[in-house]
Formats: C-alpha cells, structure tokens, sequence
C-alpha cells in the first residue's frame, strides 16, 4: 500500500479554499517523490503534516504547537486544522488488517482514509487544551484507529541535519537511542531481557566486587568511604553508612543513551558526519529489517537531503535510494525535499512535486502534458544549470547563448536584475520550446477530473522570427527569388503532384530553397516536365518588401498559434520583431554599443575615445546619422555575426560587460530609450511578464 494524496485543512501556511475544499491536496507517487521549490513554499509543512498523520517509527511525539493552526491575520489563528491521507494499492493482508475502515475507490479497489483532526477547546476549568483525534473510514462512518493499525502506518523520518556529530553522541536527547531501539536486534524479550542487559549486569557486578575486594594497605576502597561515613552517623544510624558503587543502570534505556557512533577515520568533517547519520537512520527503514513481506505504506520522509554534501555525494545519495525502489520487492515509498538543482537534474521529472502559490503539481505521466518521448528527453537534457527553473518566481526560456548571456545586463539596466525577482533564465539551444512548456501545462484530468488551478508560474519564452530582411536579399544574392512552400499551398499543389497530403513530409513547410527539385526532394514528391510550371507558380516567391513582410507576419502568427492555443499556463510568447536578436539590437538604440562590442573583439580594442581607425570612425558617424539608410546600417553591423567571423555569444558577453561600465547618467538615459524602442520592446516585455510587472 501507499499513501496516495495528502489533503491539509487550516494547517500551517494551507487554510481552508471556499466551498470548504482542502488548503492543500497533493497527488503522491507509489515510489519515488522529491517537493521542490522556493523557500517557504511548503515543503516541511507537508512532511510534518505526514509525520503528524502517521507518527514515527522511532516514537517520537509530536507536540502540536500554536504555529501548525493557519493564520488568516496577524496573531490570529483557526481553532482548528485537519490531514487527511488516502492509501491505494493494498494487498489482501493489508486489506484484512483495515477491514473496519475499509472502502473502495471509484475503480472498485481498496481504500483507506485517515484523518488527523485537531481543535482547540476548553475545560469546565476555562483552561485551554488541544484535543488530537485520529480516525479512519470514510467520513460519515469515521471511528478511531486502533493502535495496531496505527503501528503498522508510521513512517521512518530523516530530520533537516543541522549537526550530526551531536546527534550520534551519547545523552538523554541521543537520536541515536530511537534508532537503535527501532531496530529488530534491541526488540527486547518477554521478559524485558536483552544480551546487552545481561552483558551490562555482569560488568556491574565485577565492577562492585573490584570496589569491594581490591585491598590498599589493607582496605579497600568502599571500606574507607563506609569508614568515614560511620562518623557521620550516631550509633542508631549506623546502617545508613552502608554504601555500594555501581557503574550505571541497567535497563536498556540507559544502556543506549551511553553509545556514541564514529567512523575509525579521524577528524571527519560534516560532509562525512552526515552520510554517517543518514546510513544510520537507514536503519530504520522496514526493508532494511526483513526479508518477509512488509506490511504497511513503509513511508520514509528525508528533508533536506543534501544538507553538507557535496554534488556528487547528493547524486550518490539519490541513486542509491532510487536503487533501492528498484531492487526490493517490499520497498519504500520515499518522500523528499531539496533545494538542490543538481539533485533535482538526477532524477526522473516524474518523481518532481512543484510547489507553487500554495499548490502542489505533480510533475510525472498523467498530470502534465508531456508524452513518454518527453520525459525521456527531460531526463537526457535538464542539467542542472536548467533545474533551477523549480525553484523560481519566473521562468525565461530562450534559444542560445546569446540571449542567456546578455538578458540580465539588460534586465538591470531597466532595474529588473532577475536574480532580485527569482527568475530562472533557461537555454533550451534551439527551438525546442514546448517540453518544457509542456512541464507546467496541466493535463485534461488535472483540470477536469481533478478540477485544480492552473499552474499560475509566469513563464516567458524568447525568439527569434528568423525571417531575413529585404536588406540581405539586396547585400547578398542577385537572385531576388526563392522557392518556398506555406501551409495554405498545400492543397493547392497536391492537384499536381501524385502523392496524397499524408505522404508528404511536411516538417519543411516556410522554409526557403534556392530552387524547386531542392524543395521537392525534402518535401518527398517529384517534379516532372507535366507539372514543373504549375508548381513554379505556386511556390515560387518574388523576393520583395512585400513578401517579406508578407512572411514576418504569417510566422509571427504561427508562432503564437503554436503556443497560445495548446498549453495550459500562464505563458507570454516574445517574437523578434526583425530577423534574429542581434539584427534587432543592431536596429536599435543599442547598435552602437553593439558595433562597439564586435569592434572590440575583432581589433582587441577598449579605449574607443581615442580610436583613430578611419572605419570605426566613419561607421560611428553613420550610426548617429539621423537620415541613414538604417535598415543598411544595421545589416552592416550584423554582418560579422551573419558571416559567423564573431561568435555571437562573445559578442553578447562582451555587450554585457559595457552595460555594467556605465556611470549612472548614461545607464539612465539608455534606459528610457531601451523602454521606447520598438524592436526591444519584446525583451522588455519577456522580463516584464515573469517579475509580474503588470
């Protein structure tokens, strides 16, 4: 069995939604489960809200504090709170042990219901005190859980680690007591005997006769001491000077409490410390215990569980307990927290729970847009430098490096520095946008079935339009013709060629060919001497202004199309107004500072005050030419990038770097015409939308 959706009702940062649905409801995975997110999104208050619900197989109580009731003002609390947990998957023997709280889901399988419901009340003394209640069934026929059914849900629980050292010390508060007591070999007897009992018993005994028997200069030790005591005490008291050493008690308790546990390494740091403590607590785990059946969810909650550990120890870490759903028949259903991208980049997207805006969204099959072919290229290609998107306020995702380097000066020159906002800046390195989209787009049975919110998390994607201007044509080709074929043509040449739409390969469609059997080969149909000037008619494209503007406009749309229409959250599409990022900044108010950057790196140059190089200076002057052709201009700054002579991203680094160089005066000024210039305008608004401007 497993524990299936957890439901919270005015506990901790979750109240109560209108019409009296839960705070909180999160979907779990049988197996494998990591909470990620900001901080303060939730991800401790749904563990202890488990622990709470289950309790620990180390026996730890869990006192019930005023913080854990939802706050709605300041210093104002509900009177009361509820968890909920539902379990699926049960065996027969399980079935059998909650035969009195049984129920059945909507599929006619077992099911389980238990709800934890605290409330605030008084005494006939007007004394305040917290009434807990556990119950199971469902909710018009609830009753109390016995202890044995109790026994057989609680969960093994890795706390936060702060200082494991301490905790593996002896003492009364030792952590380790609870771990070793858990475990099957300190089970005691039914006569409360256990072989370090008896082993402790015959140490005391030698030790007392040592103190007893072991003469100096006649007397032994404990003589002396009774020897003293006899002039304490008058003559009616003497019995009271009897004394006896013993060396501690004898119960287990206390036997436990002396135990410390260390590597035989010296001087380990706290790395090492932890690993030490998590392989301890691991004991705790019921697969660990036996090799019979388990009965019983056999929850495991780590929080934080790359506390002091290096990337490859976490990644060590994470693989061995995803090894081990793999490799045991009775494992355990694992549930996580982590903010630790390079955690997160090692696992499955599957096993995700994204908490957002007081909401938990499951990230695995069913619950997501995404298909089996993307999670698969999520698992290969989400890094960790990607990962971070979890843990953001606001995702960006773009093409290349240019727009990954470049985007933060730019956004702190406007006085949105992203790292301020939380924004995660994501390179997908190309086009392939919609895998990610699709990871935060809700599925038909989240919206429908489950009728929960869409996933609210401002996501901007930046383009390019990839249409060549007019400028290029007239720079770089005589031939003012090209052949390409548009989605509305097709029904139109399918009348002349011999091969039904479905056997076309229509994956090229707007794409550009320097002649019509080039165009034919990718499309897979054949030009013939019958059909060769029909289909000339229809594909064959007279290079103009018109057209051009023609073919801006038509992918624009079907960019926005592709997007606006298909996916469920909350996304902005920013295209390129013009060709590629870099023509647009060599159109803009930045194409100075763009002409200067490449400058720079073609002639190793900083100090452009005194640069005497006669076409620098003569293209600076047609830069700042008013009446210049700009459209020229801009083609001519562009060309290096276009030629591929200056890498692109060294050029954006380089830009980047001039923006942060500037005095305060030029910053601002460059600023209000960067938020006026019309083919910048939709960078500024890709940042506008996830730092929730509007």
């Amino acid at each position: 069995m497993y524990l299936k959706t957890i439901k919270l009702y005015n506990f901790r940062k979750f109240g109560t939604k209108e019409g009296g649905s839960s705070g909180l409801t999160l979907h779990l995975n049988p197996s494998f489960n990591i909470l990620v997110g900001e901080n303060d999104a939730g991800k401790t208050a749904i563990v202890d809200a488990i622990r709470y619900l289950l309790g620990s197989v180390s026996d730890e109580y869990e006192k019930i504090k005023p913080e854990d009731f939802f706050s709605y003002e300041k210093d104002k609390y509900s009177e009361e709170f509820c968890i909920e947990g539902f379990f699926s998957g049960l065996s027969e023997k399980e079935a059998g042990l909650f035969l009195e709280w049984l129920s059945f889901d909507e599929v006619g399988e077992y099911s389980l219901r238990v709800a934890l419901k605290v409330e605030k009340r008084k005494n006939d003394n007007g004394n305040e005190y917290i009434d807990r209640k556990l119950v199971a069934g469902e909710e018009s026929f609830e009753h109390r859980l016995d202890s044995a059914a109790r026994e057989v849900l609680k969960t093994t629980y890795l706390k936060p680690l702060r200082d494991a050292n301490a905790e593996l010390k002896p003492g009364v508060k030792s952590r380790l007591v609870n771990i070793l007591k858990a475990h099957p070999t300190f089970k005691e007897d039914n006569n409360g005997d256990h072989k370090l009992v008896s082993v402790m018993k015959k140490a005391n005994e030698e030790i007392v006769n040592y103190f007893e028997t072991e003469y100096v200069s006649g007397h032994s030790i404990l003589q002396d001491v009774e020897s003293l005591l006899e002039d304490f005490y008058d003559n009616a008291d003497l019995s009271k000077s009897k004394a006896k050493f013993s060396v501690t008690k004898t119960d287990l308790n206390s036997i436990l409490r002396k135990l410390s546990l260390d590597t035989e390494d010296i001087n380990l740091g706290l790395g090492n410390q932890n690993l030490l403590f998590i392989a301890t607590e691991l004991l705790l785990l019921n697969n660990y215990l036996t090799g019979s059946e388990v009965i019983g969810p056999n929850i495991t909650l780590i929080e934080e569980v790359e506390a002091h550990l290096h990337t490859q120890a976490q990644i060590r870490l994470i693989k061995f307990l995803e090894n081990e759903l793999e490799d045991k028949e009775n494992a355990s259903q694992f549930i996580l927290t982590s903010h630790s991208p390079n955690l997160v980049a090692s696992i499955n997207p599957s096993s995700i729970i994204l908490l957002y805006d007081n909401c938990a969204y499951p990230l695995k099959e069913g619950y997501t847009m995404l298909n089996e072919l993307d999670y698969k290229f999520l698992e290969r290609f989400l890094d960790s430098t990607k990962s971070n998107l979890f843990f953001a306020k606001g995702v960006i995702l773009v093409e290349g490096d240019s727009e990954m380097l470049l985007l933060p000066a730019l956004a702190e020159l406007l006085d949105y520095p992203l790292f301020k906002y939380g924004i995660s800046l994501v390179n997908v390195r190309g086009t392939s946008f919609e895998r990610y989209v699709k990871l935060f787009s809700r599925s038909k049975l989240w919206r429908e079935e489950y009728k929960l919110p869409t996933l609210k998390l401002p996501i901007s994607i930046i383009t390019d339009v990839d249409v060549k201007p007019i400028v290029y044509f007239n720079e770089e080709s005589e031939d003012k013709f090209r052949y390409v074929l548009n989605e509305g043509e097709v029904d139109e040449i399918l009348q002349h060629i011999d091969k039904s739409k479905d056997k076309l390969n229509l994956s090229y469609i707007g794409k550009e060919y320097s002649t019509l059997r080039k165009l034919a080969k990718d499309f897979k149909f054949t030009v013939t001497e019958d059909n060769e000037s029909e289909l000339n008619r229809i594909i064959k494209k007279n290079i103009n202004e018109d057209y051009i503007k023609r073919e801006n406009l038509l992918k624009q749309a079907s960019i926005n199309s592709r997007y606006s229409t298909n996916y469920d959250c909350n996304l902005k599409v920013n295209i390129a107004p013009e060709w590629t990022l870099e023509y647009c900044l060599s159109l803009s108010c930045l194409a100075e500072y763009l002409f200067k950057s490449i400058y720079q790196l073609q002639n190793n140059v900083v100090d452009f005050e005194n640069e005497q190089n006669e076409d620098f200076t003569s293209m600076l002057e047609r830069i700042r030419d008013p009446k210049k052709d700009i459209e020229k201009v801009a083609y001519n700054i562009f060309k290096p990038l276009n030629d591929k002579t200056i890498s692109k991203a060294e050029t954006a680094q380089t830009l980047a770097t001039m923006f942060k160089s500037l005095g305060l005066q030029e910053r601002e000024k460059l600023k209000n015409l960067i938020l006026e210039d019309k083919n910048l305008r939709y960078l500024v608004n890709a940042i506008e939308h996830v730092i929730n401007k509007f």
